[in-house]
């Protein structure tokens, strides 16, 4: 277990209480990756199926398109979980790539590695019910966000889940999450200092 292995193993306090050795098992079917700003994890149509765990440092989740464009689909930071389990449980490629935003320490679990540990141990398949909640819940709330707020909104949103990440994320990286152009992002950011609202 490395230093990078204990804020994965805090983290899964919050759902599961883990023995010592319980946690070997589990720092065990993680390894370590360390990522330089902009170096890619995962490329698009990739078949690596994995839990991934940012111990420290921004990953970059994102679309891209025939034209060569990208949308961002989520930040996740230091002390977040990630992973796509419905198309490792179907087993279908990833349609989407990870990048580090800036230098990052991610610890990686192949999905199958993970699945094992679940069947052998009630207090894993507990964390692995637990981790596809979460990723459930992210994924309906941003689909809601979309369908449901104005740009605005989804603004003030992100702001108040992520505030840390305004300062840490480039712009355009967060108007292309929110669904809008750069430019009508800092209309919003300028028309939100003045205290005057903004579709």
């Amino acid at each position: 277990m490395t230093e990078h292995h204990e804020p994965l193993i805090r983290a899964t306090e919050q759902w599961v209480t883990l023995d010592d050795t319980q946690r070997d098992a589990l720092a065990a079917a993680f390894s370590e990756q360390t990522l330089d700003e902009h170096e890619m994890l995962v490329l698009p149509g990739s078949d690596r199926h994995e839990v991934l765990f940012v111990a420290e440092g921004l990953l970059r989740f994102y679309y891209p398109s025939d034209d060569g464009r990208e949308s961002n689909k989520a930040f996740v930071a230091g002390g977040e979980f990630a992973g796509a389990l419905a198309a490792a449980n179907l087993g279908l490629p990833l349609l989407y790539g990870v990048e580090a935003l800036e230098p990052t320490t991610v610890l990686v679990a192949p999905y199958t590695d993970f699945v094992a540990l679940m069947d052998r141990d009630p207090a894993f398949e507990r964390l692995g019910r637990k981790l596809a909640e979460l990723i459930l819940t992210r994924k309906e709330l941003r689909t809601r966000s979309l369908l449901l707020q104005s740009a605005t909104e989804r603004y003030l949103d992100f702001v108040r889940q992520h505030p840390g990440l305004v300062q840490r994320v480039p712009l355009y990286h967060i108007a292309s999450l929110l669904g809008i152009t750069d430019v009508h992002l800092s209309r919003i950011r300028r028309e939100l200092a003045e205290g005057v609202g903004s579709e």
